[in-house]
């Protein structure tokens, strides 16, 4: 069964979106984490046991899980400083060059993070405050920056953004 462009580009969508979730969730856990410790750390001088170990893997859950559907969707940052002052071709082509610099350097980072990773499992690295394996933090990440090459690929082949996937659009990588 063949699934076409467009339709794709509609799972890719609606799988990110899905994902955004849980950056929201983290966000959330993060915030409410960090006024309960400073509320118990002023008025009872009790601060909360893990809560920097918290924050720390909300943040890093907030970033990777967010960053497949910015890549998407095109809304990274973008400097368009002579984009009005060269063809439309040169823009065109800068772009791409642009997204296959996404990939290969998001390839580089995913590739680079595995030693660690590994080495934080064979080693049984623990977070200090939460006695929890560091291992499972580094798969977080690792699952989060697999699907921002998904994304950035998606992007290279045109199945991204919300414009119909040209690397032409508005927010373009």
């Amino acid at each position: 069964m063949s699934v076409s462009s467009a339709g794709f580009s509609r799972l890719l969508e609606r799988y990110f979106r899905l994902l955004l979730v849980i950056p929201i969730l983290a966000l959330v856990a993060m915030m409410l984490t960090t006024v309960a410790d400073v509320f118990m750390r002023y008025v009872f001088n009790a601060p909360i046991r893990g809560a920097y170990d918290t924050v720390e893997i909300s943040l890093l859950i907030s970033i990777y899980f967010a960053l497949p559907a910015v890549i998407l969707e095109g809304h990274q940052i973008v400097i368009d400083l002579i984009d009005g002052l060269v063809p439309e071709r040169l823009v065109r082509l800068m772009k791409f060059v642009a997204a296959i610099a996404a990939v290969v350097v998001l390839g580089f980072i995913f590739w680079s993070m595995l030693k660690p990773a590994r080495d934080a499992y064979d080693f049984g690295d623990m977070k200090l405050e939460l006695n929890f394996p560091v291992w499972i933090i580094w798969m977080f990440a690792l699952f989060g920056l697999f699907n921002s090459i998904i994304a950035a690929i998606a992007v290279l082949f045109g199945t991204g953004f919300a414009d119909g996937g040209s690397l032409d659009g508005e927010g373009a990588l």
